[in-house]
This record gives C-alpha cells, sequence and structure tokens, in this order.
C-alpha cells in the first residue's frame, strides 16, 4: 500500500506538470479503427459488452474524508464468448489503474517499478521518464486480444484513471477468441508478500446449436390403424430433444430401458379364487422422467399419457400432451410402447454434439 501512494503522489504530479515521453513512443487510441473480430455474430449470439469496476475507493457521500482505496477487480473472474467486449472503469479517486495482459514473466517485469520510470538526462536536465510500453496502450486503434488459448502478447490498456484525472477512466477490449487470459494492474502487482491486483478472462464457446425433433406415436382410424413409431428411427446430436405425440386413436406408451419382448402391458396382481388377478403393469402406466427431462441412459416412460382420442368419449377429455426428452449422452436407445409390443418399437441414435 505504502508503494501505491509513493506511485499515486508521483503520477498526479507528472500529471500536473505534463508527462515526459519520446514523442515517436507515445500512443492515442482512435475510435474509428476497424475491428479484426473473428466471431460472426447471429441474431442469437449478438456480441456482449462486459463491465468490470477497475479498484474502488469510498467517493460517497460527497465531502467523506475516507482516503481508503481497494485494489483489486471486481468480478476478479469473467466468462464470456467469443466476440464479446470488456469494459474496465475505475472507481477510485486516488488510485490509477494500467490493466495490462501478457505472459507472466513479462507481467513480472512491466510490474518493476525500475521498469516504469526510467532517470533521463534530456537537454541537460535529469528527467524521470515514463515507460511508453506501461503507460500507453499496445495499439493506436481499438485493443483486441488476438492470442487463442491463452496470453502470448501484450495487451495494454494504459493509464486508467483516477477518477477525475484527464486520463482516459476506462478502457475496452475485444475477445474473439476461445481461451483463459490473465491480467494484472502493472501498479497494483509484483509486491514481495502482497497478492496481486489481477483478474481472469475466460472465453468459452457459445453452446452448439441444438434441435427439437418430433415422432408421432401411432396413426389412422380406429378401423385402419399403424400401430408404430413414425419415424421409427431418429440419428440426433447431444443436447437435442425429441417429443412424442400422439398421431391415432389408440392408448400408446414411450418407454425406454426395457425389453419389448419380455414387457406386457397386462400383468398378474395377485391370485383370486378362480385364478391370477390380471392388471395393468405400473411400469406402464406410471410416467417415469429422468430429472430436468434429460435422458442419460436407463429406464424412462411416458406412461399412458399418449392416448389419441381413444378416450374422447362422453366426460372424457382428449389428450395431447407429448413426452419430451432431451439426450444427454451419446449411444443409441432403443424404445418401444407397452401396449403394442413387441412390434411397436422405435430408436434413437445420439451423436456427440458437434460431430
Amino acid at each position: 500500500m505504502e508503494r501505491s501512494r509513493v506511485r499515486g503522489s508521483i503520477i498526479m504530479g507528472l500529471l500536473i506538470a505534463g508527462m515526459v515521453v519520446s514523442s515517436s513512443a507515445a500512443r492515442a487510441v482512435s475510435q474509428h479503427a476497424a475491428n479484426p473480430q473473428s466471431h460472426r455474430a447471429t441474431a442469437m449470439t449478438m456480441p456482449t459488452t462486459w463491465h468490470v469496476i477497475a479498484g474502488f475507493a469510498q467517493m460517497l457521500p460527497a465531502g467523506n474524508t475516507s482516503t481508503e482505496a481497494v485494489n483489486q477487480f471486481y468480478p476478479r473472474t469473467l466468462t464470456i464468448h467469443p466476440g464479446d467486449k470488456v469494459t474496465w472503469t475505475v472507481n477510485s479517486a486516488n488510485e490509477p489503474h494500467i490493466i495490462a495482459f501478457a505472459p507472466d514473466p513479462m507481467l513480472r517485469h512491466l510490474e518493476d517499478p525500475n521498469v516504469q520510470f526510467t532517470p533521463t538526462m534530456i537537454s541537460g536536465k535529469m528527467n524521470l521518464v515514463l515507460n511508453p510500453v506501461v503507460w500507453f496502450p499496445s495499439s493506436r486503434g481499438p485493443l483486441v486480444m488476438t492470442d487463442s488459448g491463452t496470453d502470448k502478447t501484450l495487451v495494454n490498456c494504459g493509464q486508467v484513471g483516477p477518477a477525475g484525472a484527464p486520463t482516459p477512466q476506462s478502457c475496452t477490449i475485444t475477445f474473439p477468441n476461445v481461451g483463459s487470459f490473465a491480467y494484472d494492474c502493472l501498479l497494483h502487482s509484483g509486491v514481495p508478500g502482497f497478492g496481486d491486483m489481477d483478474g481472469t478472462i475466460n472465453v468459452v464457446p457459445y453452446p452448439a446449436a441444438t434441435h427439437h425433433w418430433t415422432v408421432r406415436a401411432g396413426a389412422g382410424t380406429p378401423t385402419d390403424a399403424i400401430d408404430g413409431f413414425i419415424p421409427d428411427h431418429l440419428t440426433i446430436h447431444v443436447g437435442d430433444s425429441v417429443s412424442w405425440k400422439s398421431g391415432g386413436v389408440y392408448f400408446h406408451t414411450v418407454t425406454f430401458g426395457l425389453d419389448p419382448r419380455k414387457a406386457g402391458v397386462i400383468i398378474p396382481v395377485g391370485k383370486g379364487a378362480n385364478g391370477p388377478i390380471l392388471g395393468v403393469n405400473p411400469q406402464a402406466v406410471a410416467p417415469s422422467i429422468p430429472a430436468g427431462g434429460i435422458y442419460m441412459g436407463g429406464f424412462a416412460n411416458s406412461g399412458l399419457e399418449l392416448d389419441g382420442n381413444y378416450l374422447n368419449a362422453k366426460g372424457q377429455k382428449f389428450s395431447t400432451k407429448p413426452f419430451t426428452l432431451t439426450f444427454g449422452k451419446a449411444g443409441t436407445y432403443t424404445y418401444f410402447c407397452f401396449v403394442h409390443a413387441p412390434g411397436m418399437v422405435g430408436s434413437i441414435t445420439v451423436l456427440p454434439a458437434g460431430q
């Protein structure tokens, strides 16, 4: 903290007296240069601008006497998508910040005050010269993280803040590529025995596009019924969902995880005076839906929900409720109708996402 105060005094003094830099090294940020984004935005994936607070100081209520500054990024870790932007804004009246992305050895080097300020003889006088690599933006145009995967090159905002100073109050960087990018404030990191003022931007791919498929359970009329699934086989991808809807007039189930040759909708449920008492298999009647509707294999069942208009008699309700599963694991899954087993069967082949 003591070093930060010393730096703050030096910086503010330089701001008042005027910074001494090489005219060839000073850089200005153009707001109109082309932005080489590689991400093609769509209506579903429009780039987003995220905001990070760079440092915090007690500035409210007005006239308070607090001089405490908290030198950290809020949030320190941010997860975004390719093509998104991040804007850092200073929220401190007494601490500037320099937001820099670079390989770790370079960050450690640029954190050294002896690198940031260099005594230089100019016109017979000794001046404390600012290193433009540290104090000025690393690009004349908009800042873009062109690296992929991790930090390989220097992307530097230069000095941002403090609030009310003539320096920029914010900095924006575009992240077109997937990867994990670490950064520091060069003014508040590298102090032995203390944690860095640092952060990470994680750029993750957009979720793969998913599709919703529909299968008809049965078709036809009471006198000419088709007891089958239409289509009886689908090839989909992980993350896709399938809805089964009644297409006919009779009861149907959609049942995964059992052998249709051994399943029966009518089974013995007890013993009576004249023989076994027959009833409806409870596995057929009751719906069994996995958590969140995400099917990873095993038993799943619609129950007797896909009843077409078989029950569309007086006082009965015509059920049109579909049965929907989202497939979360690659594989081939066979299913059948309890009522019309073993002949009414279907299958779903699930490929890995993106394949």
